[in-house]
């Protein structure tokens, strides 16, 4: 970053790029980091996902092509000559390029020091040659872009050539004595001393070397060493801090052999094979534990970390006295993180370093979040690279280590760690969803990556980016306002995820709004409706259609511009999605899983919903499907909307429902699964119906008598059977029924001769 004042460089730092720049003349050379610098300033005009990141030339020459437009439409001050020299990554050619960037965007002058001539610097003997000169100022990728031409490039050779023998024709004139064979320095020389002719020969004397035996053993001494080092590189303490913490470190036991004594306390010596020699109980035992297919395996697994776990404080003082410690803990498990997720060895293993990492906080949250980041984020960067099943679990043990204030740095050294902006930002998107609290640094900081990934090229990362504006919402609504124009740009997307997790947004938003209340607030309600509609009238996917089912019917009471859209919606369902996402229980919410291995949660809006629309809405489905029996799902559905009382203005339509369900109903009767709670159902039904509901009493006879059949032949369960005496018990307290039902009963008594209702007929 030399070269580069210091008014540019508190400016680029502020910009938080994705890609920190390291070296000027390399960074800027493919136009990337310039481009994102104007997307800062200029969102609409320089999309970032039109850019690609590579260093290949013809990458370089599209994203410079691309941007020299921009330059060109908005009078940015760069020609195309100080392009050029920055493709090829010339000496301090980005330096004018960002000091002209600098100055268009902040109208900001540049405070420049004159430096001295570097060649003034360099003692003659070290300046370039003409070959070296011209190597350096003509490279390769010239050769085949501006001088590809064979008479330009040996002009420019030629130039060249006559620069620099012009410099040194200039040296001759100011410096005319070094070139000269009786030069004033040549003789100034002191004339060499003459040697004798015999040189004296001395005798040469060896001293005994003392030798001091030593009481300490070779662990105590590296103890010493690494601490001494650690001290000496950091020049950080006093002499006595230097000797508290030595005496601390050297008093520390390893971590190793605390853990070989409790595996061996657990299992035994017999216990495990093989812990002789070199070779660390520990070891043998996480060895077992990867390999074995022993179902004992389990419990000697679950005793073995209970009991680490148990004793983690002794672990965590180690680590803080000796950081070394924890690498060790780290390099020993770490084949239990490359373990499948569902194994024994990756859940307890992940168990045990949340909790260390919790206990360590708790004592020194400096240490432990910088002991993870300089000795875990190494080891999970593979992981969280080829393994993206595993990232929330490896993410939420990484916030383990530190506290909310501290989460900014551990991203910033997981970027650096990673090394890839696209699993760096679907890892963002995890931790975001981590994140129990939001500073403000922290929240604009996952906004800045949301708005990011939604220029990426990938549609799951942009579904992931959009799940991340869901929570901003939730934390500043405000912040989201301005971001409309560019999610009204996603409305056409094309990808089901995107969709689905654009209508949870605008959910968001209309939850936090009213329209009614102010003329701004109207208007960007209208803009968030017009959005909504226009995805899901677009849209066919099914699954983007129970999204929208589940997130919008918690405000359709304070929008209701959405009813007539959302009862279409609705009626779109087939009865499987239908039956789905209504029958979902409160306490068991439904989650549905995209590529961006992003959860979408499915809340039944069962709840929310008119009774006396679902509840047609859900016959209609059946008859469409054409379905002989009702299924768990439907028997669920019925009993939440016959809770509540009907209104007397809706008596009709739901004995219409009942006449277009009555077979279904009844007939699950005979179902064992359905029979207790389809009692509950028809008893609601015909107690808020009254006589109304005695028009099905002869398709109730038919199901009896599907039900109790004479003995010897095939019969009902017992609780099927069970049931239906039970609902003819409950129907005869009824007395606006109680007559019609005891007609109909006794009309098929002679049906039941030998059975189980014969008894109770003859009652009647």
């Amino acid at each position: 970053m030399s070269g580069l004042s210091r008014d540019i460089l508190k400016w680029i730092q502020s910009l938080d790029l994705s890609y920190s720049v390291k070296n000027v003349k390399r960074d800027f050379s493919n136009g990337f980091l310039v481009a994102e610098i104007f997307s800062r300033y200029f969102p609409h005009d320089v999309p970032m996902h039109s850019y690609d990141n590579g260093m290949s030339l013809q990458k370089k020459l599209a994203n410079w092509d691309l941007l020299q437009k921009f330059f060109m439409k908005k009078g940015v001050p760069i020609s195309r000559e100080m392009i050029d020299q920055v493709i090829h990554c010339k000496d301090n050619a980005s330096i004018p390029l960002l000091e002209t960037i600098y100055t268009c965007l902040t109208s900001k002058k540049v405070q420049n020091v004159k430096a001295k001539n570097e060649d003034e610097l360099i003692p003659p003997f070290a300046r370039a040659t003409a070959s070296s000169a011209i190597k350096e100022s003509i490279k390769d990728t010239e050769l085949v872009t501006t001088l590809q031409d064979e008479n330009t490039s040996k002009n420019r050779t030629a130039e060249l050539l006559n620069d620099h023998n012009k410099t040194l024709r200039n040296e001759r004139i100011l410096e005319p004595g070094r070139f000269t064979t009786t030069s004033p320095k040549k003789s100034q020389r002191v004339p060499p001393r003459p040697m004798p002719s015999e040189v004296p020969q001395g005798q040469i004397e060896f001293k005994e070397v003392q030798v001091r035996t030593i009481d300490r053993n070779v662990t105590q001494l590296r103890a010493s060493r690494d601490v001494n080092g650690t001290m000496n590189q950091s020049s950080i303490g006093d002499s006595k801090m230097s000797e508290e913490a030595e005496t601390k470190a050297l008093s520390v036991k390893p971590i190793t052999k605390q853990l070989n004594e409790i595996v061996k306390k657990c299992m035994g010596e017999g216990g495990v094979k093989g812990a002789e020699g070199s070779k660390d109980a520990i070891v043998v035992f996480l060895d077992m534990l990867l390999s074995s297919k022993d179902p004992n395996m389990e419990a000697a697994a679950s005793l073995v970390f209970d009991t680490i776990i148990s004793e983690c404080d002794e672990l965590v003082n180690a680590f803080l006295a000796s950081p070394k410690e924890f690498w060790r803990l780290f390099a020993l498990f770490n084949s239990v993180f490359f373990s499948p997720e569902n194994s024994l060895a990756f859940s307890h293993g992940l168990q045990l370093f949340c909790e260390i990492g919790q206990r360590m906080t708790a004592q020194d949250p400096f240490l432990a979040c910088g002991l993870f980041g300089d000795y875990g984020i190494p080891k999970i960067v593979p992981l969280l690279k080829t393994k993206p099943s595993k990232r929330r679990s490896l993410l939420s043990m990484m916030y383990c280590f530190c506290e909310t204030s501290m989460h900014l740095r551990m991203i910033k050294a997981l970027q650096d760690g990673l090394e890839d902006m696209t699993c760096f930002l679907q890892c963002v998107v995890v931790l975001m969803h981590l994140e129990t609290s939001f500073t403000d640094d922290l929240l604009d900081l996952y906004i800045y990556y949301a708005m990011t990934g939604l220029g990426q090229q990938s549609a799951s990362l942009r579904a992931a980016a959009l799940s991340m504006i869901v929570i901003v919402v939730e934390q500043q609504y405000p912040l989201v306002i301005p971001m409309l124009d560019k999610l009204e740009l996603l409305r056409d997307d094309g990808w089901w995820e995107v969709s689905a997790q654009l209508v949870r947004v605008c959910a968001a938003i209309l939850s936090m709004l009213r329209s009614g209340e102010t003329e701004e607030n109207g208007a960007i309600c209208g803009r968030v409706y017009n959005l909504t509609e226009s995805i899901l009238f677009s849209c066919r996917s099914p699954l983007v259609k129970k999204i929208a089912v589940s997130s919008l019917a918690p405000v359709l009471e304070e929008h209701a511009s959405l009813k007539d859209m959302y009862r279409d919606v609705l009626l779109s369902l087939n009865e499987r999605d239908f039956s789905a996402v209504m029958s979902t229980p409160k306490d068991q919410q439904q989650y549905m899983l995209g590529s961006s291995l992003q959860y979408m949660q499915a809340a039944s809006p069962l709840t929310l919903l008119p009774p006396l629309m679902v509840a047609q809405t859900l016959a209609m489905k059946i008859k469409e499907s054409e379905l002989e029996n009702l299924e768990p799902e439907h028997v669920y559905i019925l009993l939440s909307v016959l809770d509540a009382p009907f209104h007397e203005e809706e008596q009709d339509a739901w004995a219409k429902i009942l006449e277009d369900l009555e077979l279904h109903v009844y007939v699950a009767l005979a179902d064992e699964e359905l029979c207790t709670d389809i009692v509950t159902v028809i008893q609601k039904w015909v107690t808020s119906l009254g006589p109304r509901a005695s028009k099905t009493f002869t398709t109730l006879g038919k199901s009896l008598k599907l039900i109790f059949t004479p003995e010897g032949e095939s019969s009902s369960p017992a609780a099927c059977q069970d049931a239906a005496m039970n609902l003819l018990g409950l129907l005869r307290q009824e007395e606006s029924v109680k007559q019609e039902l005891d007609t109909v009963l006794k009309s098929i008594k002679s049906d039941f001769q030998g059975t189980n209702l014969e008894g109770y007929l003859d009652q009647l």
